[in-house]
């Protein structure tokens, strides 16, 4: 029988910048304006990465796909390159995708902008996949069709959201997957859904995501849930697996989980604020339990990251985050020590 340890992740060394921000002037219409308005101190961030993940394609390169939030579009999908992690910068390759509306995704979204993010990537046999968050998908649980919404600020949306998908035979160029509908989701809800990771256990995919149930009540709102799934495409319903309102109540509170197994036990990393550079660690045996309601004999751990992810590279263990979204994405090593 294995070694059972419990463990906690301590970060090994200094952050480089990995995925700066970028200058969309000439890509997206009213980028100038928008960056003057933001130089001008009439809004908060311009082109500001966030939830990312990296691959590595069929060559060995490395690529690096990140939400960018805060253009004068919304939210795009960009994307870096480089042969070695440990490089400052990487390269930028000036390529992003927008939001498909003929896809089904950003239907009538908040504010009129494009919401995608969230990329999270797995490569099974020779098909590499993206999972990503398409946001606002214009209808609601009994399909029925649901107009524009000003947005989480206000009173619940009605329209569900969803994760989509794309994929690849080489991790290099991306194509939408379609269902029979013609959109690229592979599920709705709960509520405001976003931020996938992905994990196999005993054989089965497991999608550990965020989804917000009730807006007019945030306590009960913010919460992890997980979905199951023999082939990637086809997902079992969503089951709450942690949800406590102690560390915060509003849905920016509950952000990006991201699991990972360790000798014996499951880590969940919940992000609470990327620019206080807050993210917190529960460790449990039960990859279905960690913790709702009170989750405090749970937690293990207070990484100083955002929307952390993990990475095994020639041996070496790397987390990636997303703490200075006026900067850019950045990385350092990781190492886990007895607890």
């Amino acid at each position: 029988m294995p070694t059972k340890r419990k463990l906690r992740p301590v970060l090994d060394g200094q952050w480089w910048m990995i995925g700066p921000n970028p200058n969309l002037e000439g890509k997206i219409d009213g980028d100038g304006e928008h960056r003057v308005k933001f130089e001008k101190g009439l809004i908060g961030e311009h082109n500001a990465p966030v939830d990312h993940h990296i691959v590595r394609d069929s060559d060995g390169l490395f690529h690096l796909w990140g939400c960018v939030r805060a253009t004068a579009i919304g939210r795009v999908l960009y994307h870096w390159t480089t042969d070695d992690v440990r490089k400052s910068p990487w390269t930028d390759t000036g390529e992003f995708i927008r939001a498909d509306t003929g896809a089904g995704e950003c239907i009538d979204d908040w504010g009129g902008e494009e919401w995608l993010q969230s990329p999270y990537f797995i490569r099974v046999g020779g098909t590499y996949y993206m999972f990503y968050g398409a946001h606002r998908a214009g209808v609601d649980a009994a399909g029925r069709h649901v107009g524009a919404h000003e947005g989480w600020r206000k009173t619940a949306d009605a329209s569900l959201h969803q994760i989509c998908l794309m994929t690849s035979p080489d991790g290099k160029k991306w194509t939408r997957h379609r269902n029979a509908d013609g959109t690229s989701r592979l599920f709705l809800g709960p509520g405001e859904t976003r931020d996938p990771c992905l994990i196999e256990i005993d054989g089965l995919w497991h999608m550990y995501y965020a989804g917000y149930f009730d807006y007019d009540k945030p306590e009960e709102g913010a919460g992890f849930v997980v979905r199951t799934s023999s082939d990637l495409l086809t997902w079992s319903d969503w089951r709450l697996v942690h949800r406590d309102p102690n560390y915060g109540v509003v849905r920016t509170d509950t952000e990006c989980p991201y699991v990972v197994y360790r000798d014996g036990y499951y880590y969940l990393f919940r992000t609470v604020n990327y620019y206080r550079c807050q993210t917190l660690v529960f460790r449990s045996e039960d990859p279905y339990d960690f913790g709702i309601g009170d989750a405090s004999s749970k937690l293990v751990a207070r990484l100083p990251c955002a929307a952390p992810e993990f990475y095994e590279i020639d041996g070496v263990e790397y987390v990636s985050s997303s703490h200075t979204p006026l900067f850019g994405e950045q990385m350092c090593r990781v190492r886990w020590v007895e607890d």
